[in-house]
């Protein structure tokens, strides 16, 4: 009987993924969301991998962000942007690989809506939907 339930007991544990500890390699998030017309939203992103670091902020959404915290790199004007949903889009692009941490910028928020933020490390990318009203 004992046998039975260490095995049922491992089953279980392999088939839930307990305890088993999963590398996140991109994440974004901002704050506040919801956001007012005219607040600064502060920009997270999270990176678990030695690879170059993509982000795009919704231009219909925000002004030009700033840099933060961001590793060397530049922001740049583009339209219609898949990472955005297709609006315009504010696109910064890491000079080279970064590190892996944790990356933080804002933008001042210019219209009411709700409006894509993406972060691409690699060939993974991470979202966020900003409320702004």
């Amino acid at each position: 009987m004992q046998r039975f339930l260490t095995m049922a007991v491992l089953v279980g544990v392999i088939a839930g993924g307990a305890g088993v500890a999963e590398a996140k390699v991109v994440g974004i998030a901002a704050s506040p969301n919801p956001a007012v017309l005219g607040d600064r939203v502060r920009y997270t992103i999270e990176v678990g991998a030695y690879a170059r670091l993509d982000a795009w902020v919704s231009a219909a959404g925000f002004q030009q962000p700033g840099y933060g915290t961001l590793p060397g790199g530049s922001w740049s004007y583009e339209c219609c942007s898949q990472p955005t949903s297709g609006t315009p889009a504010w696109h910064y692009r890491s000079d080279g690989t970064v590190v892996p941490g944790s990356y933080r910028f804002g933008a001042v928020t210019r219209a009411r809506g709700t409006f894509l933020s993406s972060a691409l490390v690699g060939a993974t990318m991470a979202t966020t939907w900003v409320r702004v009203t």
